[in-house]
């Protein structure tokens, strides 16, 4: 009673399949067990009958051999028949033993029987074949007479013992035959029984369950439409269904307040890329206009130093070459004049910085030299402009133009996975390292009068790409200066009317 109450209170439905299920377990484990020892109590006693039928077959079969070599014996004194006599023999004892081994003289009153009449039948042929050999034949007649009547009986005992067995095991299976009938019956009904119940048990579970579950879904369609304000499932039946529409209820409202929040995220979400996109437009207007501000300033050394040295070669030579150094000269403000507002390829800056050179060649001939190595597959490469050509004057003014012997301005271009290195590198007399901390420096509120020219670049770098890991400066007093461009690997992309740049890094 207490497990039937725990049931209920547990849930109706499940403990009454759980108790079906248990009693249908426990009879069918009944009625397996006892069909099972009636069954193996019948097959020990058939299993005996057969090993002592056997064994007795054996001994009767060995008994006649052993008589016939006994008898030769006897009859013509062959020592042939006497070495299968003995072998016979021993066979006899060996089996007498096995006997005693096994069991199946110990609980046989007859069994006993047959083996001492085995051991006095050995005894006998024994005193038979001694006094044969002394030539007695009154002695030895007598005893084989013995044997004779002694292994009738034993004959006798083996031919009882098997017609015993039959009856008994004739008696087992009349037993077995009456226990399998009456399990016969018992097996029917308990059958008949369990589908009766079963059908009952199916037909009161699904009509306790058809009327919720028709509930359920009647509900579970409003939602699947989208209407959330249904009212909510009540189920007046077993615990489990009860539970069931609590939860379907608790999920349709947990599903009515997520789809509201996630309404009010997109709306926020909206509003949020509605401001990122203005911010976004704004900030790059601002870059833009730093940008050209930054770009729009010239460096009056250069100009200064181009006509001047351009004055001094029209007095001196009145040749053709004044022709080509003020044809370099215009190229260069022609180039400063239309990529000012723009951007260029890294060709454009490369023939730049040719130009400038011919200008230095034409001023201080063989003191200033350049070198090239450019990696072709890297001149493609959109930049802004008059970067180099900043970077390679700094390095003549500040490097090499208070060197009496001059000196070297080699600028080297390869192309990498990701990025194209500038380096630009003089023979010049070097910085120390607190000198490039403060030309690099950002602090707005630290004025500085050197280095401005340096940071111009740098800053319309960095500006131009979004990075700023883009630029570096190295060197030692008395082995010159370099300097480092990373110049990433970018792809244009327009999106939504604004010029957006994405580097592949």
């Amino acid at each position: 009673m207490k497990l039937m109450k725990k049931m209920n209170r547990i849930g109706s439905i499940r403990g009454n399949l759980i108790l079906y299920s248990l009693s249908i377990i426990l009879l069918m484990t009944v009625l397996s067990l006892y069909s099972l020892g009636i069954m193996n109590r019948y097959r020990r006693q058939i299993d005996t009958m057969f090993e002592k039928h056997i064994y007795l077959s054996e001994i009767e079969e060995n008994l006649k051999i052993i008589d016939q070599n006994l008898l030769g014996f006897l009859s013509s004194k062959s020592s042939t028949r006497l070495n299968n006599f003995l072998i016979g023999i021993d066979k006899l004892e060996k089996q007498v033993t096995n006997f005693y081994n096994t069991g199946l003289v110990n609980d046989d009153l007859m069994m006993k029987n047959i083996a001492n009449l085995i051991n006095q039948y050995e005894i006998e042929a024994d005193l038979a074949i001694t006094y044969k050999r002394q030539r007695n034949v009154q002695e030895y007649y007598k005893h084989y007479e013995r044997s004779i009547k002694i292994q009738n009986f034993i004959y006798d005992y083996i031919t009882q013992m098997n017609e015993q067995q039959i009856d008994i095991n004739s008696v087992a299976y009349l037993e077995l035959a009456k226990h399998t009938k009456l399990l016969q019956v018992i097996t029917m009904v308990i059958v008949i029984n369990l589908i009766v119940f079963s059908l009952l048990i199916v037909y009161l579970i699904t009509s306790k369950m058809v009327k919720p579950f028709s509930k359920l879904y009647n509900a579970a369609e409003e939602i699947a439409k989208g209407n959330f304000d249904t009212e909510d499932v009540i189920i007046h039946s077993d615990l489990e269904f009860k539970l069931l529409a609590e939860a379907f209820n608790n999920m349709k409202r947990s599903i009515s307040s997520h789809i509201g929040e996630l309404k009010l995220k997109v709306e926020m979400e909206v509003k949020l890329k509605d401001e990122q996109m203005k911010n976004s437009k704004m900030g790059y207007l601002l870059d833009s206009a730093k940008l050209s501000a930054l770009q729009s300033q010239v460096n009056p050394h250069f100009l200064y130093n181009t006509i001047n040295a351009g004055v001094q070669l029209s007095i001196i030579e009145k040749a053709h070459k004044t022709g080509q150094f003020l044809e370099s000269m215009s190229r260069l403000f022609r180039y400063n004049l239309q990529k000012a507002n723009g951007e260029c390829t890294l060709e454009d800056e490369i023939n730049n910085v040719k130009d400038y050179y011919d200008l230095l060649k034409a001023r201080f001939r063989e003191r200033i030299r350049f070198e090239f190595d450019i990696d072709n597959k890297a001149l493609s490469l959109e930049m802004p402009p008059m970067v180099l050509q900043p970077l390679v004057e700094n390095s003549y003014i500040h490097g090499l133009s208070d060197l009496e012997e001059g000196g070297t301005i080699t600028i080297t271009v390869r192309k990498e996975e990701k990025f194209a290195r500038i380096s630009i590198r003089d023979t010049g007399v070097g910085m120390r390292k607190a000198i490039i901390d403060d030309i690099l420096c950002r602090e707005p509120e630290k004025k500085q009068t050197f280095g401005i020219g340096i940071r111009n670049v740098r800053d319309r770098l960095e500006l131009f790409y979004h990075k700023t890991d883009i630029f570096y400066m190295k060197s030692k007093l008395g082995e010159g200066v370099e300097t480092i461009i990373e110049i990433p690997i970018v792809v244009k992309r327009l999106k939504k009317n604004l010029g957006v740049t994405k580097c592949l890094d």
